[in-house]
């Protein structure tokens, strides 16, 4: 039996070589192209009996069970499906990710967003959400805003997205407003999941002018698991 002499290089992939590889352990085309991107360091997009595939320049340098599993991410993409080596690798790779100075700062100025609420932490939340709809693939910071005025949550902006600047990473924003008891977890997370889905899909065009919730969006965001359970409380909130 022949083995699979394809080589690893001591320094990593070319485009080419890594682009061989995934054709030939998914057995059909892939196409890939390596970004810079700090929101999304993998997403796909299939077309006809092909895959085009984003990746950060960090997978250029990722060992075979990364790529083997990058393999199995377009092969198998489904609802719940889990990615362990690929989310593990992005965490392990996060400092080159961010590299940069983040939105809004230079280098030794204001500190990381705030994450730790009194009754709700955004990293977990922030975390779960990017694993079971994004793969684990979006690298976003996230905290939270300053302390509104008492008031309703259907009168109030719930969260906000900055897109990256300066080489940083794109910033979600959530009002505190929803740090209360009271408010379900479920509902957090599917606030942190609409802006998450603003930095995945970013600003459309319609008839030349911006639409920020295109109905791709619309249809993504109805994805989320306790969608009518998230709307059914907001409307009474």
């Amino acid at each position: 039996m022949e083995e699979d002499l394809q080589p690893v290089l001591p320094f990593g992939w070319d485009e080419k070589g890594l682009e061989r590889r995934l054709c030939a352990l998914t057995g059909a085309p892939v196409s890939i192209a390596i970004t810079s991107n700090s929101v999304s360091v993998l997403s796909l997009r299939r077309s006809g009996g092909g895959t085009s595939l984003r990746l950060h320049a960090i997978f250029l340098k990722a060992g075979p069970e990364v790529v083997s599993e990058i393999a199995r991410f377009i092969r198998n993409r489904r609802k719940g499906e889990r990615f362990p080596v690929l989310s593990r690798y992005i965490r392990e790779n996060q400092g080159e990710i961010e590299r940069g100075p983040a939105p809004g700062r230079r280098t030794g100025e204001n500190p990381p967003p705030r994450t730790a609420g009194r009754f709700h932490d955004l990293a977990l939340a922030y975390d779960s959400v990017n694993r079971q709809y994004f793969d684990g693939g979006l690298a976003c910071d996230i905290g939270w805003g300053r302390r509104p005025p008492r008031c309703s949550v259907k009168k109030r902006t719930l969260g906000s997205y900055s897109p990256p600047v300066n080489g940083g990473r794109g910033l979600i924003k959530i009002n505190p407003l929803l740090d209360r008891k009271g408010v379900p977890s479920y509902y957090l997370r599917f606030v942190v999941y609409h802006e998450m889905l603003h930095a995945q899909l970013g600003v459309a065009l319609k008839n030349g002018r911006r639409s920020m919730h295109s109905p791709e969006f619309r249809r993504r965001e109805r994805l989320f698991r306790e969608y009518r359970e998230a709307m059914a409380w907001e409307s009474r909130g």
